[in-house]
């Protein structure tokens, strides 16, 4: 009786848990058998998001435009004969010769092209195949971003068939060399991985199974628990009993995590050899298949595109390892080893733009826009210029906190947002929405409201322009004198005096003066006779959308607004007055190439062109003689209309700078408001040049004058008629009719100016 009351005592101790274990074991494993499936092919491939082509025309300079490095992006590879496969190219004193790429689901052919040169210039286009001229040609859009479900990658499936032996072989011999012998689960390296780690006190080798890896990659978090071991090697199991060694290595060899490009992951042999060297996976060779074989066992660890050294000795224990299996002979082996790491820069694997994607994304969503799996998004985002803007951002702000080391504090950093964005088109062409979006994906560009201050003048003046406000002294124009003195207007808070940024007060000075030094107290007076209210209605027709105080204090920019807003109303005065909705997007292609949608771009004549045109003279006036000039001493020298804005406390500094073809606006502070105590022109205005001046062409066009604009000789100190009498003398620009026609009555004279104007000469 003892003896059985103790084997039933060891029975409930040890055999109850055993037996507990078991039919837990069981039961999960019928759950997986009838719950896990195994991708064949892509089933949800990822949506491909692609930037804008860029378009290959006359007068543009290979320097100026980036062409070779757009063309390195690309995968394009330089020949020393002509090119004779799509993706070559040459370049000779006279001539570029491009074998551009098919675009299969723009239903562009691959053709061939010679761009004529003159001193780095493009003169023509034409085809050699044709032997013709040729109106247009373009590069095809670089890869911006993949989306899964919420995770952004790239991918590209290919049946194991397709994949090159060595690289499979290399993989299995790295990863589990008796992976077509075990059944899931592979106890001997259970047992080894069990020993190193007991032997060197700590986790330095793992016994998962190819199987193992794809059962946690697929359906389990990364994270090693003895729940989670337990789950996956159930899984395995599953897997194995399921489906064939040959399915289970395909989808091992495309689901696989090999590393991230930004904010993009890297997954499947395919995409890691696209990534990292541009090529198919049939054309890589022996130390590249090594290098992606190693990023295996820690992709961001051994990245080559954060360390090529670590990289290279990850890549090194792999050659040594088919070496010394005998499928390497120890001549190739030395000839591999001795080569070093040759991979696509960081910025060329993909267009890192995560701001601009998540901007992206909330107008699709916004839209109601429904897109499919594998569809092929392209986009408004020109790369090069993302590189760009995202570059001289981080490194102007590296530069400010060294300059400056009160702005360098441990508990918030110094931030910043630029946008470049196509007047014509309204066409985004690059976003940053701030310094690291590993740490914020906060998107300053869009969803920070902050004060635009004296970035938001020009928009007074506007009002008063596109009305012809004024008095019975006439119309206001940019020759009008205003009253810059103490002054001060009633409100329902009491009264309020406005102060210029200096405490000074200059006396008379003509708009052209008050806007090109940004006077406060001039533009109150402005705003004053137009009324607040008529303000924040042009500024609405401008494409503010952010609620607007309609008091006095709008006209010293104190509503806040988005970055985007205030490019979005730049873009009007440099497009002729003409409103273009900002957008990102352009087209969508389904998986099977069919148009799904297409953007219809909506313009509006929003302002009239003559006082559009007006405020631009001014904003002209500005980097030439105001508040901006320091650009012309950071060397730009292109035709440039432009606004500097520092906000009340100096908690904000603003500038947008502006071209027929581009609008760049820029936005420097602290999330939570601290102060920079330093101006538009310290803080913001060099890191905007820095990138202008790679962004704008030295040639770039000057502004078309409108008809109903015309040009008069004045005196600057009256804002009249000038004559031979006025020691100094401008040409000013008016809207027809609302030129002055009272001669100068300080200096006097003007008979021979009479004269002429009487009788037309």
């Amino acid at each position: 009786m003892a003896r059985r009351r103790v084997r039933q005592s060891v029975f409930f101790l040890f055999g109850g848990p055993v037996l507990a274990a078991v039919l837990a074991f069981a039961c999960y494993g019928l759950y997986l058998v009838t719950t896990l499936t195994l991708p064949k092919g892509e089933e949800h491939p990822p949506l491909l998001i692609y930037g804008a082509p860029f378009p290959l025309k006359p007068e543009q300079s290979i320097a100026e435009t980036h062409l070779l490095e757009r063309l390195s992006r690309l995968g394009y590879r330089e020949v020393s004969e002509g090119p004779s496969h799509p993706g070559e190219y040459r370049v000779s004193g006279s001539a570029l010769d491009l074998y551009l790429h098919g675009q299969e689901d723009l239903h562009v052919p691959a053709e061939r092209v010679r761009l004529q040169l003159d001193r780095g210039r493009i003169t023509g286009l034409s085809s050699p195949v044709q032997d013709g001229r040729l109106v247009s040609a373009a590069l095809e859009p670089q890869l911006i971003s993949g989306l899964r479900g919420v995770s952004r990658q790239v991918r590209t499936w290919l049946p194991l068939r397709e994949i090159p032996p060595l690289l499979v072989d290399t993989i299995l011999e790295v990863e589990d060399h008796r992976f077509y012998w075990h059944p899931g689960i592979d106890p001997i390296a259970i047992g080894r991985a069990v020993v190193a780690n007991v032997v060197r006190g700590g986790v330095v080798q793992g016994g998962s199974t190819i199987t193992q890896q794809l059962a946690k990659n697929l359906f389990y978090s990364p994270k090693r628990t003895l729940t989670r071991k337990f789950q996956e090697a159930v899984a395995s199991l599953v897997l194995e009993m399921k489906y064939s060694k040959d399915e289970i290595l395909e989808g091992y060899l495309n689901e696989i995590y090999l590393g991230q490009a930004g904010s993009v992951g890297i997954y499947g042999v395919a995409a890691a050899a696209q990534s990292y060297f541009g090529k198919q996976v049939d054309d890589l060779s022996i130390e590249e298949v090594a290098l992606i074989a190693g990023l295996i066992k820690g992709p961001n660890t051994y990245s080559p595109l954060r360390d090529k050294d670590l990289a290279k000795r990850r890549r090194d224990i792999v050659l040594g390892r088919l070496r010394d299996t005998g499928k390497l002979t120890g001549e190739e082996w030395g000839a591999a080893v001795d080569r070093p790491v040759q991979v696509f820069p960081l910025q060329h694997v993909v267009a890192d733009a995560p701001y601009f994607v998540d901007y992206l994304l909330s107008q699709v969503e916004s839209g109601g826009l429904q897109i499919p799996s594998g569809a092929k998004v392209y986009t408004t985002l020109d790369p090069v210029l993302q590189r760009l803007a995202a570059d001289s951002l981080q490194q102007g702000l590296t530069q400010l906190e060294a300059a400056y080391p009160i702005l360098k504090r441990d508990d918030e950093p110094l931030q910043g947002a630029l946008v470049v964005m196509d007047p014509r088109a309204g066409e985004v062409l690059a976003m940053v929405g701030g310094r690291d979006y590993r740490l914020s994906q906060f998107n300053r560009a869009v969803q920070a409201k902050r004060q635009p201050g004296s970035l938001f003048k020009p928009f007074v003046y506007l009002a008063a322009f596109e009305g012809q406000y004024g008095d019975e002294t006439g119309p206001i124009t940019a020759a009008t004198t205003l009253l810059d003195e103490p002054v001060a207007f009633e409100s329902g808070a009491g009264s309020w005096s406005p102060q210029n940024y200096d405490r000074q007060f200059r006396g008379k000075v003509t708009v052209r003066e008050a806007l090109e030094h940004s006077l406060n107290v001039p533009v109150v007076r402005v705003a004053h006779k137009l009324g607040a209210r008529r303000v924040a209605d042009v500024a609405r027709q401008l494409g503010i959308r952010s609620p607007l105080d309609a008091n006095l204090t709008l006209a010293l920019g104190a509503s806040s607004v988005s970055l985007l807003e205030m490019v979005s109303g730049y873009a009007v005065l440099a497009h002729e007055g003409i409103a273009t909705s900002p957008t990102p997007l352009r087209q969508v292609v389904s998986e099977e190439g069919d148009p799904l949608w297409h953007a219809i771009g909506e313009r509006h004549q929003v302002v009239s062109p003559q006082a559009a045109y007006l405020v631009t003279s001014l904003l002209k006036g500005v980097v030439d003689r105001g508040t901006a000039t320091k650009a012309r001493a950071l060397g730009l020298t292109a035709v440039v209309a432009g606004k500097t804005g520092t906000t009340d406390g100096y908690r904000d500094a603003w500038f947008i700078g502006y071209t027929p073809e581009y609008v760049i606006g820029i936005w420097i502070g602290f999330d939570d408001g601290h102060e920079l105590k330093l101006s538009a022109a310290q803080a913001a205005l060099p890191i905007w040049a820095r990138l202008a001046r790679q962004v704008i062409p030295a040639a770039s066009p000057d502004f078309a004058i409108p008809s109903g604009v015309m040009s008069v000789e004045i005196d600057p100190h009256t804002g009249q008629l000038a004559t031979d009498r006025c020691p100094e003398k401008v040409v000013e620009v008016f809207i027809q009719g609302t030129e002055p026609t009272v001669y100068c009555e300080v200096h006097g004279g003007g008979l021979w100016e009479r004269f002429k104007r009487t009788f037309g000469l």
